[in-house]
């Protein structure tokens, strides 16, 4: 809060994370987009593609041996205010690339907010039939509460038709397009007030 009450101005940050290898994949094109609807709403969005998370296999107690890339994962984990996953379904499951780099967040130990402690988790999955990405999306939701994360209210599971993006990673179909707004809408508000906790949390002549 600032000094009359009034609620401190701090633009969210939220990150989100692809989960295929495939250069030109729907997941990695529809976390595009969903980051440039955030940012339309003065989010500071980054987005990690699946090519920005071919890290080893995740060992515990192994922080000694993270590269340069896996502390500047873990550093915009850390500060993230929202995190939204995006998820092929392998097998009516979630990607092993992007479950590896979910399981690096157990290295967020601090003690104000570990893990991803009270961050909103945006959920979409990514299939070719609905049964795999009902799966999909019920074990993203289960992973973001583990992480003590708060899931949105809606997730949303695309497959067939309703899956299909344009160029620029745009959904197709305005049902899709619809889902995606409202879930990302839930993302946006949950994440500024967790921005205003964390700037009022900051100490006066530091950065957040």
């Amino acid at each position: 809060m600032t000094r009359t009450g009034a609620p401190v101005n701090v633009a969210p940050k939220i990150v989100f994370l692809s989960g295929s290898l495939s250069g030109n994949s729907k997941t990695g094109r529809i976390a595009d987009w969903c980051a440039a609807h955030c940012a339309r709403y003065r989010a500071v969005t980054r987005v990690f593609r699946g090519t920005d998370l071919e890290f080893p296999f995740y060992r515990h107690g192994g922080a000694a041996d993270h590269g340069p890339e896996i502390h500047d994962y873990l550093r915009a984990m850390e500060q993230a205010d929202a995190v939204v996953l995006v998820s092929p379904a392998y097998h009516g499951a979630v990607s092993g690339l992007l479950k590896n780099a979910i399981d690096y967040v157990n290295e967020l130990t601090g003690p104000d907010r570990p893990l991803l402690d009270g961050r909103a988790i945006g959920c979409v999955a990514v299939a070719r039939g609905e049964q795999g990405a009902a799966s999909t999306l019920g074990m993203l939701r289960t992973i973001g509460h583990a992480l003590r994360g708060w899931p949105t209210p809606l997730g949303v599971a695309l497959s067939n038709d309703q899956a299909l993006v344009d160029g620029t990673g745009m959904p197709v179909a305005e049902r899709t397009r619809a889902q995606l707004q409202v879930m990302l809408g839930q993302v946006v508000s949950h994440s500024t007030l967790s921005a205003r906790r964390r700037a009022a949390r900051t100490p006066a002549g530091t950065r957040p």
